[in-house]
């Protein structure tokens, strides 16, 4: 799995593209692809990259869980 940051999503046409940390090239994905819901621009998210005849795809997208610090009361 990798991991990257939505960050362009057109509702309309139903698609958009992810970003990676330290990679130029943005990988585009389809709505159909997307295993969960509610994600939006600036998600992270985990994805498989799939080869195609048009290039690059993110494929089996889903949100990653935001780490929350806990903290201890002393």
């Amino acid at each position: 799995m990798m991991n990257g940051v939505i960050t362009a999503y057109n509702k309309q046409r139903g698609f958009g593209l992810i970003s990676q940390e330290l990679v130029v090239q943005s990988i585009y994905f389809d709505i159909s692809d997307c295993k969960a819901k509610g994600l939006y621009i600036g998600s992270s998210v985990e994805f498989e990259l799939a080869i195609t005849k048009r290039g690059k795809v993110a494929k089996n997208i889903v949100g990653m869980a935001k780490k929350r610090s806990k903290l201890k009361v002393v």
